[in-house]
């Protein structure tokens, strides 16, 4: 038991005081909080970064390839094919088509080639190349034009004949040979002014081998064999016109010559006109008569036989030194 409030006077006062200091302490005020204002922010500046260019390293002794010897061709007539006015007219007279194979079971039409030899350079290019191809004659005549090489004319025989390439028919000229002079009449031709011609006439039972015939044929013009007789270009005039109506007409000659031969191409067409006449097709012959390279036919010409090509339009020539003539019934 706490002792009496009464009987601790003292106690009692002290008890009191302490009340009254209790209840006079008011609230305490909370010191204010210092504020710190919120830093301010500085955008960082973007970094660019510039990429390092990476070396590329060329090893040594690698090889860059050279660049491709074939032109870019254009669907123009060749400038050397300008006719000039023929001293022979001869109407139209189209030879007609009939049923004829080779010895391979192909048939020999207006679009019928076969390759006879094929050769390769360094760069595994095509660099030789030899053909038969057929033609049909529009024709019983024998034309001419005129052709400039090395300051001299060469006029140049050719039938006029046409030939399907991919199921077009495109009118072509096949040249025969060439004598010096302009407009020379092809009863003017010296003995020695033109090349003598292979020509072979044989009718649809005999079978077509292009390989046989053509070696057999080289083999000929060196013995003089009878079985390719050699004519002249006026023998051939006088031998078209009794010629049947069906008639198919066969012809080879190169079409790519090595690089390395055109120096003695260029030398043969100087000297023999016959020569300058047949090759003047195949090759572009610049401002200073050099042979500058194989022309845009002869191009066309190894694209369509090796691989399909379209030919490009055109007027254009093929040559040949041995003509084989089928005849049909």
């Amino acid at each position: 038991m706490f002792p009496s409030l009464s009987k601790t006077p003292l106690l009692t006062f002290t008890i009191l005081v302490i009340f009254a200091l209790v209840g006079c302490r008011g609230t305490p005020t909370p010191e204010p909080q210092a504020i710190t204002p919120s830093p301010t922010r500085t955008p960082t500046p973007t970094v660019t970064l510039t990429p390092t260019p990476t070396e590329t390293r060329t090893l040594a002794f690698t090889i860059t390839p050279r660049p491709s010897y074939t032109p870019t061709i254009t669907p123009t007539p060749l400038r050397t094919l300008s006719p000039t006015p023929s001293a022979t007219t001869a109407p139209p007279r189209p030879a007609q088509l009939f049923g004829y194979e080779d010895v391979f079971g192909t048939t020999v039409d207006w679009s019928y080639a076969y390759v006879t030899e094929i050769g390769y350079s360094r760069l595994d290019e095509v660099n030789r190349l030899w053909a038969f191809m057929a033609f049909q004659l529009l024709d019983r005549g024998i034309h001419q034009r005129n052709f400039n090489f090395l300051g001299d004319t060469i006029t140049i025989y050719y039938l006029n004949v046409a030939r399907e390439f991919n199921g077009q028919v495109f009118p072509m000229q096949l040249v025969l040979g060439g004598t010096p002079g302009a407009n020379v009449p092809i009863s003017e031709i010296p003995a020695g002014g033109t090349a003598y011609l292979q020509v072979q006439v044989r009718d649809q039972t005999n079978p077509f081998s292009p390989q046989s015939i053509r070696r057999e044929a080289h083999a000929a013009f060196a013995r003089e064999d009878d079985h390719y007789p050699l004519i002249f270009i006026r023998d051939l005039q006088a031998l078209l016109p009794d010629l049947p109506d069906e008639v198919i007409l066969l012809a080879e000659h190169p079409i790519l010559l090595p690089r390395d031969n055109w120096p003695q191409i260029k030398l043969d067409m100087r000297r023999v006109s016959y020569l300058a006449a047949r090759h003047q097709p195949f090759f572009e012959i610049d401002a200073y008569d050099r042979l500058a390279d194989q022309s845009p036919f002869a191009y066309a010409l190894r694209d369509y036989l090796l691989d399909g090509e379209t030919i490009p339009d055109g007027y254009y020539a093929f040559s040949s030194r041995t003509l084989i003539i089928v005849t049909g019934e």
